[in-house]
């Protein structure tokens, strides 16, 4: 399955993606600061694993976000779903520190949003993030999603307790966005 947008090409991630550059991602720092991967050892074994388990649940789509030249810049999820209610999460990864405050990750919100509403009968995605990762916050707001909440001191960030902030969006939303 492939997703294209202006810029970008989504399709889901199999494991032949994964290349030396994607462990290095997964295994730097400054990359994986934000990501509960961090805390444990990303081996080219492990991130084969879970992109085998995502790409085998029914309810979870992982795809790569490429660029037009075939080159890999991040990840993009959706789910999982939970059908009873039409929600689902998605989550975000340029790990190609060079793509970074280019707009990829909001032109890949927006099509992976769509798609959720348009072939997975989701009425509503949520995203979640730790509340430095401004980045992260900035593309899901710019996509369309709004900010709904915060959970105040959720997490342990290098020693510390940090606020989660909570964001959401409709299809609605996401039209609102366009018209702005």
């Amino acid at each position: 399955m492939v997703i294209r947008s202006e810029r970008l090409e989504l399709r889901e991630l199999q494991v032949a993606d994964i290349t030396p550059a994607y462990i290095g991602w997964m295994s730097d720092r400054e990359t994986n600061r934000y990501l509960e991967t961090r805390h444990s050892a990303q081996t080219p074994e492990s991130v084969a694993a879970f992109v085998a388990r995502v790409a085998a649940a029914p309810d979870e789509f992982l795809f790569g976000i490429f660029l037009p030249t075939g080159r890999h810049i991040g990840n993009i999820k959706v789910g999982p779903i939970r059908p009873v209610h039409g929600v689902a999460d998605v989550s975000l990864l340029i790990g190609d520190a060079a793509c970074r405050g280019q707009g990829f990750g909001t032109e890949a919100i927006r099509a992976v949003s769509a798609f959720a509403f348009d072939n997975l009968g989701v009425s509503k995605l949520s995203a979640s993030m730790y509340l430095p990762n401004e980045g992260s916050t900035r593309a899901f707001l710019r996509a369309g999603f709004v900010r709904e909440g915060l959970r105040v001191k959720h997490y342990d960030l290098d020693g510390e307790r940090c606020d989660l902030v909570e964001l959401g969006a409709t299809r609605e939303d996401m039209f609102k966005q366009k018209e702005r």
